[in-house]
C-alpha cells in the first residue's frame, strides 16, 4: 500500500514551459562559463563543472519536452544532434579527420560546429516543450 503523499505524484517542477526556460537557462549559463576561461576570477571554483551545467540544462529542457508530449522521434532526433554536437566539441582534431567526418575544417571550426550544434539541439527542445504545451482553440 502506498502512502496518500506519493500516490500518483512524482517530483514535480512546475509546468514543462518553466521547467524547459530553467534548463535553457543553465544551459547558457554553462555554456557562457565554459567560454570564459581564466578570465573571471570569481567563477574559477565553477568552471570545471561548466560542462556538467550545460549537460544538465539540455536534460532539463529534454524532460520538459518529453513532459510536455513530444513524441519518441523528435526526442531522438535532438539527441542525436547534441550527440554529434559533442562528437565535433569534445574529441581531438586527429579524430574527426581520421573519421571521415572532419569536412576540411580546422579544429576551432569543429568546436564552433559542435557548440552550434549543442545550441540548436537544447533551443530546439525548448520549442517542442513550448509548442506541446499550447492552448488548442477548437472552432465551431
Amino acid at each position: 500500500m502506498q502512502s496518500s503523499s506519493s500516490m500518483g505524484k512524482g517530483m514535480s517542477f512546475g509546468s514543462p514551459r518553466k521547467l524547459a526556460v530553467l534548463g535553457l537557462v543553465l544551459f547558457f549559463v554553462g555554456f557562457g562559463l565554459g567560454g570564459v576561461g581564466n578570465q573571471v576570477s570569481g567563477a574559477l571554483v565553477v568552471l570545471p563543472f561548466a560542462d556538467t551545467i550545460t549537460a544538465l540544462g539540455l536534460v532539463l529542457a529534454l524532460s520538459a519536452a518529453v513532459r510536455a508530449g513530444s513524441r519518441i522521434r523528435q526526442i531522438l532526433i535532438v539527441g542525436i544532434v547534441y550527440g554529434i554536437g559533442t562528437f565535433y566539441l569534445g574529441e581531438p582534431h586527429s579524430t574527426h579527420v581520421d573519421s571521415g567526418f572532419g569536412l576540411g575544417l580546422s579544429h576551432i571550426q569543429h568546436i564552433s560546429l559542435g557548440l552550434l550544434l549543442m545550441v540548436i539541439a537544447t533551443v530546439t527542445s525548448v520549442v517542442l516543450a513550448y509548442y506541446n504545451t499550447r492552448n488548442v482553440t477548437v472552432r465551431r
